[in-house]
């Protein structure tokens, strides 16, 4: 009993001290007290969501509950390097619930978890049954009923009746966790916020000089994402997205010009992960060779040309889905400002719709220069928030032309309102994004769809 104790105590204490040292020993005495004392096996919690059972064979590597054998590398990987990357502000979040100028509450569908449904489909009496009447099936997936877009449970206060009714208890993991973004990628977890709500954005707007992650020592809760298990890629993408964001906010380069570099960066980083797959120290297994990640000054240097994309183009993604005729019901707001383009644009050549695109955007940094910041931090965001998807699918081109794409269009939304209006308040730039962010951003049949459109512009497959 007392070598437990002390196990579990030597476990904790390098849970808190993150050094491999005090992990070294922690892994030696485990075997050891292992191997002298058969009839116990010593399990404890790894990023994954198992546990991690130390069989009491000293030579055996320790395994976890899915079975998957778990070397001594990668048990130091676990003790070792677990961190929760936190976005700087991510802490400063509170929702301001029926105050809010946008609640999350109408504007998307709300999809449920299987544990909610779960929880729904087994409460008796008359809650139980107003749940399940509220309930409906799209594509094999279960989401609350909502006429125009809005959740059935919202109040006239703007408040959640489930909440107000049931306890925090019977809420869905999304309505639990919105607008809070957390990933577990085994060897770290991220945490940011989604700019589809009202108060992150007015965080992001007043912290745009420090958009970047802040590391802190926290248990988590949520299981692992994804597949892929290469640290050492991962640790590689890590680097690589703090060298974009960091040229992004402070190179002098035009927006355009960089734009050129960050793509041309984008297909070589591909080209070196996916084209240069070879064989590597003389094993007949291939690996990926390691990419140059440091040449993104030289290609950014090397832009010859700034990126813009045309009328066609912009007019394309807009009317593929992102404009709808049920845009009107779902957000009013976004539903007038397509429209003002529309009329303005719809029968212009090429040639006349780049000219006047190019006028309306150079009016709105003239008019508002502050939005140049703003521009380049939300991109910024973006690639904090989206880059590590890479991770799993290779995707270089994909993820930064995506960011570039969100931020032309968002671009295009304030130089719209601005001259429609002839202001542009931060409260009119909290509100453009927001309701841009739940309709493009994190829509994803809508994006794909937009960025298809892109794609043709783009000259590649990617």
């Amino acid at each position: 009993r007392f070598a437990i104790s002390l196990i579990v105590g030597i476990n904790r204490l390098c849970a808190r001290k993150d050094s491999c040292r005090f992990n070294l020993i922690s892994f030696i005495f485990i075997h050891i007290v292992c191997f002298l004392y058969p009839q116990y096996v010593y399990s404890i919690m790894i990023p994954c969501g198992c546990k991690l059972f130390i069989h009491k064979n000293f030579n055996h590597n320790p395994t976890c509950d899915c079975h998957k054998t778990i070397s001594f590398a990668q048990y130091m990987c676990y003790n070792a390097f677990m961190k929760v990357h936190e976005l700087s502000f991510y802490s400063k979040f509170q929702c301001v619930m029926g105050s809010c100028p946008d609640t999350c509450c109408h504007g998307w569908q709300i999809v449920l978890d299987a544990d909610t449904v779960q929880k729904y489909m087994a409460k008796k009496g008359r809650y139980g049954i107003w749940l399940r009447s509220s309930l409906t099936r799209h594509n094999g997936t279960t989401m609350f009923k909502g006429s125009r877009r809005k959740c059935p449970f919202l109040s006239k206060d703007l408040l959640c009746k489930v909440q107000l009714s049931l306890g925090e208890d019977y809420l869905s993991d999304v309505c639990r966790i919105f607008p809070r973004q957390r990933i577990n990628y085994r060897y770290f977890a991220e945490e940011s916020l989604f700019l589809a709500c009202p108060q992150a954005c007015r965080l992001f707007l007043n912290n745009l000089d420090h958009l970047c992650y802040k590391t802190v020592d926290r248990n988590i809760s949520y299981a692992k994402s994804g597949t892929n298990d290469d640290a050492e890629y991962l640790q590689e993408l890590v680097e690589i997205r703090l060298a974009l964001t960091e040229q992004i906010m402070d190179h002098p380069l035009p927006r355009p010009m960089l734009y050129t570099g960050l793509l041309s960066y984008a297909k070589a980083l591909q080209q070196s992960y996916i084209a240069g797959y070879t064989p590597s120290n003389g094993s007949s297994r291939p690996d990926f060779s390691k990419p140059v990640h440091t040449n993104l000054a030289a290609h950014i240097r090397e832009a010859d040309a700034p990126f813009i994309i045309p009328h066609d183009i912009t007019y394309a993604m807009l009317t593929s889905s992102f404009y709808h005729i049920f845009l009107k019901t779902v957000s009013p707001f976004l539903y007038d400002l397509c429209r003002t383009y529309l009329k303005e644009f719809k029968w212009l050549t090429s040639a006349k719709g780049d000219a006047k695109l190019g006028m309306l955007l150079e009016q709105l940094h003239v008019r508002h220069p502050d939005t140049e910041r703003i521009l380049r931090g939300y991109l910024t965001y973006y690639l904090l928030e989206n880059f590590l998807t890479v991770y799993e699918d290779y995707s270089f081109l994909h993820n930064i032309a995506t960011g570039i794409m969100h931020t032309h269009l968002l671009e295009l939304f304030f130089a719209l309102y601005c001259e429609k209006n002839h202001r542009l308040t931060d409260d009119d730039i909290i509100r453009i994004i927001t309701v841009y962010n739940r309709r493009g951003r994190h829509n994803d049949e809508i994006e794909k769809e937009m960025y298809e459109k892109l794609k043709r512009f783009l000259g590649t497959p990617a």
